[in-house]
């Protein structure tokens, strides 16, 4: 993936809801935020209106592989390895607000999953939201400050890649031995053994 998951749900969120990015600053100059990835030191609950996080609960890796490539680059031959890792990741966006808008809009959260936006961004960057999702009210955890807050969780699969540039070793020494004595000490160099 070129962008984190998290970011474009946020997106994806932001535009099927026509939120604005911010709703301004509160009086200490924090920004009122609308849809924010959880957990970025950003502060909730400074407006009535309704507010939405992005976060990963949780990963199941399911293929993490390591492939050897060469190409030539300035007529000199590169030896690369890329890593690739293919994941199920279990999603939660929770829905919040003071007033009557997490309760009555949480539900354009699930519908922004399936629609032709949400398609659009899977398919430019390789991915899948699954069409299904679970919703709870989760008012009651912030106590007695009456907030509405609907938690909803689903799954994405989701793919990493990364190359990098690697040594490639044609000269080592090496060993030949039995059970119970070494008989040869020798060098391989351009595939050819050299005696030590």
């Amino acid at each position: 993936m070129q962008i984190e998951v998290e970011k474009i749900i946020v997106d994806l969120i932001r535009k099927y809801l026509v939120l604005p990015e911010n709703y301004g600053f509160d009086a200490n100059g924090n920004e009122i935020p609308t849809v924010v990835i959880r957990g970025q030191n950003v502060k909730l609950f400074n407006t009535p209106n309704l507010q939405i996080t992005v976060s990963t609960i949780s990963t199941n890796t399911f293929a993490n592989r390591c492939e050897h490539f060469e190409r030539y680059e300035n007529n000199e031959l590169v030896y690369y390895e890329r890593v690739c890792l293919n994941e199920q990741r279990q999603m939660q966006v929770d829905v919040y607000s003071k007033n009557n808008e997490a309760r009555q809009r949480f539900w354009e959260v699930q519908a922004s999953l399936t629609s032709t936006y949400s398609q659009q961004l899977q398919d430019k960057y390789q991915f899948r939201i699954s069409k299904m999702s679970n919703t709870f009210n989760t008012s009651g955890l912030e106590g007695g400050s009456d907030i509405n807050r609907f938690t909803i969780r689903f799954n994405c699969l989701s793919w990493h890649e990364k190359v990098m540039p690697i040594d490639y070793y044609d000269t080592f020494r090496t060993q030949a031995s039995t059970e119970t004595n070494q008989f040869a000490d020798f060098t391989i160099k351009d595939n050819i053994v050299t005696n030590n």
